[in-house]
């Protein structure tokens, strides 16, 4: 049983460490992180990196890294989306909404379910632009040489 483990481990530590596919891992993990509603990025960065077959710990490492700008973009995101449908504004800060959420998960989410819904389509017409920005500079931050070095770190 230990040694199963150790080989999922282990491969999830050695795939995708090219340099493409670490610049997928970055993209992806950081747009995915960004996604506007708390507690969903981790889950959806896990499934995609399992999915597309990216590097486990990058993707993991970045998602906490951006988590700070995840909350500070979630009411522009918000903004965006009720521009787009010509919503009336959200009017409660988020340190009461989060009190609101967190004492009655069901209510909320049916009282907000439209507030959810601007959020995500703002951050989905935000998401194209912010991956490919973020895909160009990591190509041209991660070296080439990254997959030869960081398989010898992961043996």
């Amino acid at each position: 049983m230990f040694k199963k483990l150790n080989l999922v481990v282990v491969g999830q530590l050695k795939q995708g460490l090219g340099q493409q596919a670490c610049c997928h891992a970055i993209a992806a993990s950081l747009v995915i992180g960004l996604f506007p509603i708390m507690g969903f990025s981790t889950l959806m960065n896990t499934f995609s990196a399992a999915y597309f077959r990216l590097n486990q710990p990058v993707v993991q490492v970045c998602n906490w890294i951006i988590a700070p700008v995840k909350i500070a973009l979630i009411f522009p995101f918000l903004r965006l989306g009720e521009w787009l449908f010509q919503a009336k504004p959200f009017r409660l800060s988020l340190a009461d909404f989060s009190a609101r959420f967190f004492s009655d998960v069901a209510t909320t989410t049916v009282e907000f379910a439209w507030t959810f819904a601007h959020a995500i389509v703002g951050w989905l017409i935000c998401a194209p632009l912010i991956y490919g920005v973020i895909f160009r500079v990591s190509k041209a931050l991660v070296p080439n040489r990254l997959a030869s070095d960081l398989s010898r770190v992961a043996e």
